[in-house]
C-alpha cells in the first residue's frame, strides 16, 4: 500500500487535502464550534466517517484522473469510453470475445503506431512500430521486463519465481545465467546433439502411437505432441532410464497444460478468481505442480552429485543449470555484502530454472499444433509437405535443413500467423523516456508489442490473413526487420529457437514418415485459435486420427 501512495503521491494528497477540507466545512456549518464539530462526527458514527472518506476518496479520484487525461492529451491515444474506467470496457469485452489483438490492430491503423491507452486511471503504451520494438528489445539500458507477468506462482505454489534464466530481473545477473546456458542452445551444440535427439523423438513417437488404434483413435494434437516434448526434454536433458521425466511423460504434460490454462487468469475479476480458487481443477493443478517441484528437486539431487563427482558435462542441460545457478548466487552476494546464501536457495533457484524449461519446451508442442491444425485443412500444403517428408536426409542436421527448405517454410509461417508468444511488455527504466516520432513517456511506463498485430499488418504483409508458406521462399532476405518476432530479438532473443526447428522437423519427421493425418469426421473445416492469453494454442480443429501411410 505504502508503495501505492509512493508511486502516486498526487492523488493521496488531494485525497488528504479533500478530506481536511470536509471536516473544516463541517466545523464552519457548526458556527466554527470545536465542541459542535466533534459532536456532528461522533453522531455520524463509522458510517458517516466511511461515507465522508469514500466522498473525498472520489472527488480526489476525479481530480487526479482530469489531470492524468490534461497530462497526456498530446500522445495519440483512441476515445475513452468513460471519464473514469478509460478504455478498459473496449479492451475487457473485445478480451473475452477472443478479438483482443483485433481491436489493437484497429487501433494503431486508425490513431497511429505508437498509441496510449487507459486502464482506469493508469496510462498503458502499445507499439506496432518496428523503429520503437527494436530499441525496446535492444537498449536494455532504458527498457526492462516487468515483473506483473503471471509465471511466478499459482495463487501462492512458485511456479518459475524471478530468478529463473528466463524471468530473472536483473540486468548483471540474467546475464551471467545468460552466458552459461546459451552455449547448450547454439546451433553449434545442436549440431553435436543431432543423433541425440533424432533418436529420443523416433523412441517417445513410437511409445505414443503404440496406444493409437489408427483409423479410428481420436487424438488431442495439444495433449500427443505435449507428451512428446515432456519424453523429449527428460530423454535429453534429465533422466531417460529412471523414470522421473520421461516415463512419466504423461503427468508432466497434464501438470503443464493445467498451469498454462490457469496461470494467466490469475488477473481476472474478483468474482472469476474467487470461482478458480475453490475450482477442483485449479486446486488439482496447484497439488500437480507442487509434486512436479518436488520431483524436480529430487533430479537436481542427483544431478549435483554427478556435478561433484565427474564435473560439468557440455551435453547436460543441468550441468548448466547448476554452474549457471553458483554464479548466479555468487553475484548476488556480492551485491548483498555480508549475505551468504545457503543450499537450499541454490536447490530452489535450479528448480524455477527447471520448471521453466518444463513449461517453455511445450511452446514447440503448441507449434506444431498450431500448425497441424493449418495444414490437415490446406491440402496443396500438407501434400507437398508430406512428399518432401518422405524423402528426407536425416543423416545429419544439416542434411536434414537442407532436404527440409519447405517443411521450414511452413513452420515460419505457422509462427507468422500463429505466434507462440503474441505480446511482449517492458517497462521504462526512467521517466521522460523518448521515444520516435518526438513522442515521449512521461513518467515510467509499462509499453506492449503485439506479434499478432505486427504479423498480420497489411503495411509489411502481403495478403496477411493467408496461410501462404512460398513467401518464405527467399528466408528473412523480403521481411522488413523487426516485424517478425516470433522468437523475440535482441539480447533476449530466445535461446532455444535452434532447438525449436531442430525437433519439430523431426518430431514431423517421425509423424508423416510413416502415418498420415487427417481432421476427425465433422470437423474438416474447423479451426480456431485462442488469442485471449499470453501463449496461443487451437481451440478447435485439433482432433485428428491418424492412419498408415499410403
Amino acid at each position: 500500500m505504502l508503495r501505492y501512495i509512493i508511486r502516486n503521491p498526487t492523488k493521496y494528497i488531494t485525497f488528504g487535502a479533500v478530506s481536511v477540507g470536509l471536516v473544516l466545512l463541517t466545523f464552519l456549518l457548526c458556527d466554527k464550534d470545536p465542541v459542535a464539530t466533534i459532536a456532528v462526527i461522533k453522531a455520524g458514527g463509522l458510517l458517516g466517517i466511511l461515507a465522508g472518506l469514500l466522498i473525498s476518496y472520489s472527488i480526489a479520484n476525479t481530480c487526479y484522473i482530469y489531470q492524468q487525461h490534461k497530462t497526456y492529451a498530446s500522445f495519440p491515444q483512441p476515445p475513452r469510453d468513460c471519464f473514469w474506467q478509460g478504455n478498459w470496457p473496449s479492451l475487457k469485452g473485445a478480451q473475452d470475445k477472443n478479438k483482443l489483438f483485433d481491436l489493437l490492430g484497429e487501433w494503431v491503423d486508425t490513431y497511429g503506431e505508437t498509441i496510449l491507452f487507459w486502464r482506469y486511471s493508469a496510462t498503458k503504451y502499445f507499439t506496432s512500430d518496428p523503429d520503437l520494438i527494436k530499441s525496446i528489445l535492444t537498449e536494455i539500458s532504458l527498457f526492462a521486463k516487468t515483473a506483473a507477468i503471471p509465471n511466478r506462482t499459482l495463487f501462492g505454489q512458485r511456479m518459475t519465481g524471478t530468478s529463473s534464466f528466463l524471468t530473472v530481473m536483473s540486468g548483471p545477473q540474467w546475464a551471467v545465467k545468460r552466458k552459461v546456458m546459451s552455449p547448450y542452445f547454439s546451433k553449434i551444440h545442436m549440431t553435436g546433439m543431432f543423433d541425440k535427439c533424432h533418436d529420443y523423438i523416433r523412441r517417445g513417437l513410437e511409445e505414443q502411437f503404440a496406444e493409437v488404434t489408427l483409423g479410428q483413435t481420436p487424438v488431442d494434437i495439444v495433449d500427443f505432441y505435449g507428451q512428446l516434448y515432456q519424453y523429449f526434454l527428460g530423454a535429453l536433458g534429465f533422466d531417460l532410464d529412471c523414470g522421473l521425466v520421461s516415463k512419466n511423460a504423461k503427468f508432466h504434460n497434464k501438470t503443464i497444460q493445467g498451469v498454462l490454462k490457469w496461470a494467466p487468469q490469475q488477473f481476472g475479476d474478483t468474482s472469476k478468481l474467487l470461482f478458480m480458487r475453490v475450482s477442483n481443477e485449479v486446486n488439482s493443478v496447484i497439488c500437480n505442480l507442487s509434486k512436479l517441484r518436488i520431483i524436480c528437486k529430487q533430479i537436481l539431487e542427483a544431478k549435483v552429485t554427478e556435478y561433484k563427482t565427474i564435473g560439468a558435462q557440455p551435453d547436460d542441460i543441468l550441468h548448466h543449470v547448476i554452474t549457471a545457478n553458483k554464479l548466479y548466487l555468487d553475484q548476488r552476494s556480492s551485491d548483498v555484502k555480508g549475505h551468504k546464501f545457503a543450499f537450499q536457495d541454490l536447490m530452489t533457484y535450479m528448480t524455477d530454472d527447471v520448471l521453466t524449461i518444463f513449461l517453455v519446451i511445450d511452446n514447440m508442442a503448441k507449434t506444431l499444433a498450431n500448425m497441424l491444425v493449418r495444414v490437415m485443412r490446406e491440402p496443396r500444403v500438407y501434400e507437398k509437405m508430406v512428399a518432401e517428408i518422405r524423402e528426407a536426409d536425416l543423416s545429419t542436421l544439416q542434411s536434414m535443413d537442407k532436404s527440409l527448405p519447405y517443411t521450414e517454410m511452413v513452420i515460419l509461417e505457422t509462427l507468422r500467423l500463429h505466434p507462440t508468444l503474441m505480446r511482449g511488455i517492458r517497462v521504462t527504466k526512467n521517466k521522460n523516456t523518448q521515444l520516435n516520432n518526438g513522442l515521449a513517456i512521461k513518467d515510467k511506463g509499462m509499453i506492449f508489442f503485439g506479434q499478432l498485430v505486427l504479423h498480420r499488418s497489411s503495411k509489411y504483409w502481403k495478403d496477411p490473413y493467408e496461410f501462404l508458406p512460398e513467401r518464405w521462399e527467399n528466408g528473412s532476405k523480403d521481411i522488413t526487420p523487426f516485424t517478425y518476432l516470433p522468437f523475440v530479438a535482441g539480447p533476449r532473443v530466445c535461446m532455444g529457437k535452434h532447438l525449436a526447428m531442430l525437433s519439430m522437423k523431426l518430431a514431423l519427421y517421425y509423424t508423416f514418415k510413416s502415418y498420415d493425418m487427417r481432421p476427425v469426421p465433422g470437423e474438416e473445416k474447423d479451426m480456431d485459435w485462442d488469442y485471449r492469453f499470453t501463449i496461443v494454442r487451437p481451440t478447435k480443429g485439433y482432433t485428428a486420427h491418424f492412419t498408415k501411410a499410403v
